[in-house]
């Protein structure tokens, strides 16, 4: 049977939606949890599928026996994973490969939204922003034109130029093809849990969206460029969610790249704990932590608090944009400590531009000093590679070599191991490039991907010429780019002069919604 040719046409479409890790990270995805929301309320049988389930749950089919599959995919590190699920649903990897009788292969989130280019060849249509903000367009065309033959439904697609899609087959950049990433204006139905799983990495809380983007614009940060501008969602708007998670869960995570920053934070926190219900948050900038925020946090529960403090050095943190001193950060540690929450866990990266060995031991020390700060309890300083995200000021760095990446982790663990209660984790540097090369790779790496998923050997794929090309030189600032095709992104000339800002060590220009010129994004 067609499976592009429904029994009759007005039967629903049938859809797998895909996660490409275990059902439970699934369950703690917003997005995952928002595509599962829209394309149930579209009225199409949507059922889901991870990397843990063979085939999709509830109906127990292959991927390959529906009309759509879906996937939300918002790390660049998931892409082999992807890849895997569909080769093992019975689906071709190409594109190019898929007879009228395969799905339609859909993607979107946050990852392919930067650069769609290394998965080109495998999706049939990119969608790139925010779905509240198009995919009805792109729901509603599907459902209309499902009875053409697969490539006369993806030129019609094409023509259409609807906001926020992208048919790779037919809009190949440099062919003078512009795509728009569309994002949402305030307010919209907030994100939130719509099924829970046992088991999943929030403990079973209720979670819900409060905020997108992120006010502080630092330079390494894909958050604060390209989901501009900050949009705080109105308290009236989340309060009536925040009593469901209460009822149904019994605690509620608050998810957004700048909780703390929201206007209505503690009222909302004091909702949660009024409703009975315990709260979370994913991270809290140290600058904004007050002794009555840190209250609200313990009484929620919150056992520890994650602060982002990317560098150890005032220069570094200059260059990152990052406005957090060491005093933020040993004040936050004291209040957290006197609040009674007992453990605190420091974001940071290692293989930044211009970085130094005095860096990552002044960031040891750092942690030794908040630990001193906390009073007790476990300092963690959780250390990640450098990864040049596209339209963000850094877009053009390099990599660090990995093995300079790798000596500088062994120092700063061996440097946190000799102090008692503190202690530092890392991600580890080969999976880091991996990323970096989807992350700013054009179509070419795709071919990259295929062989690391068909083979396995992904240190054979970083070997390559063309990998050790991508990661290991800088892009020169004046010249193409594989995401230049995307439009509603940060400005490129904004972007540079930033990039030239950083060297220098000037402050970011920071995002000022409703008046801000400057990005391209937010508008005046």
């Amino acid at each position: 049977m067609r499976n592009l040719r429904p029994p009759c046409p007005d039967a629903p479409v049938r859809c797998a939606l895909v996660y490409p890790n275990r059902l439970a990270v699934a369950a703690a995805n917003l997005g995952f949890q928002c595509l599962y929301g829209l394309l149930s309320r579209k009225g199409w049988i949507c059922h889901r599928a991870a990397a843990d389930t063979s085939r999709t749950l509830v109906a127990g089919r292959a991927l390959a026996e529906y009309e759509v599959v879906a996937a939300s995919l918002s790390f660049e590190g998931d892409y082999p994973a992807f890849l895997e699920l569909l080769s093992g649903g019975g689906i071709p990897l190409r594109s190019a490969l898929r007879g009228d009788t395969a799905p339609l292969v859909v993607v979107g989130g946050i990852a392919p939204s930067l650069n769609p280019e290394p998965l080109a060849p495998f999706a049939d249509v990119v969608f790139l922003g925010e779905a509240e903000a198009g995919l009805e367009g792109l729901l509603s065309f599907l459902e209309t034109h499902r009875s053409l033959p697969r490539q006369d439904l993806l030129a019609s697609l094409a023509r259409a130029g609807l906001p926020g899609v992208y048919v790779p087959s037919d809009q190949v950049p440099g062919s003078g093809a512009r795509v728009e990433r569309v994002w949402a204006r305030v307010p919209w139905d907030p994100a939130r849990t719509r099924f829970r799983v046992e088991g999943d990495p929030f403990g079973g809380a209720y979670l819900l969206e409060v905020s997108r983007g992120c006010p502080h614009a630092c330079r390494f940060c894909a958050a604060g460029h390209a989901t501009r501008p900050f949009r705080p969602l109105p308290a009236e708007r989340l309060l009536p969610w925040i009593w469901t998670g209460a009822r149904e869960a019994g605690r509620v995570g608050l998810v957004g790249a700048a909780v703390s920053d929201h206007p209505a934070f503690e009222s909302l926190a004091e909702a949660a704990l009024e409703a009975g219900a315990g709260f979370t948050v994913s991270s809290f900038r140290a600058e904004n932590l007050t002794p009555r925020a840190a209250d609200l946090l313990a009484r929620g529960g919150l056992q520890t608090l994650t602060v982002a403090l990317e560098a150890g050095t005032p220069r570094l943190r200059a260059l990152l944009g990052k406005r957090i001193t060491e005093d933020h950060l040993l004040e936050a540690a004291r209040i957290a400590g006197e609040a009674g929450i007992p453990n605190l866990r420091i974001y940071a990266m290692v293989g930044l531009p211009t970085e130094t060995d005095e860096d990552v031991e002044a960031l040891a020390r750092l942690a030794e000093k908040a630990r001193s700060a906390l009073g007790r309890g476990q300092v963690t300083v959780s250390v990640a590679p450098f990864v040049p995200k596209p339209h963000t000021p850094l877009q053009w760095e390099a990599m660090a070599p990995e093995a300079l990446v790798r000596a500088r982790i062994r120092r700063l663990q061996s440097l946190c191991g000799r102090v008692r209660g503190v202690r530092a984790v890392a991600e580890a540097p080969k999976w880091s490039r991996l990323q970096a090369l989807w992350s700013r790779g054009g179509r070419d790496v795709a071919e990259l991907l295929e062989q690391g998923v068909r083979t396995g050997d992904w240190r054979a794929v970083l070997r390559t010429p063309l990998a050790r090309r991508e990661l290991n030189a800088p892009r020169d600032p004046g010249g193409p780019l594989p995401w230049d095709f995307v439009e509603g992104v940060p400005d490129r000339a904004h972007l540079a002069r930033e990039r030239g800002a950083a060297l220098a060590g000037r402050p970011p220009v920071p995002c000022r919604p409703g008046t801000c010129t400057v990005c391209g994004v937010c508008g005046g």
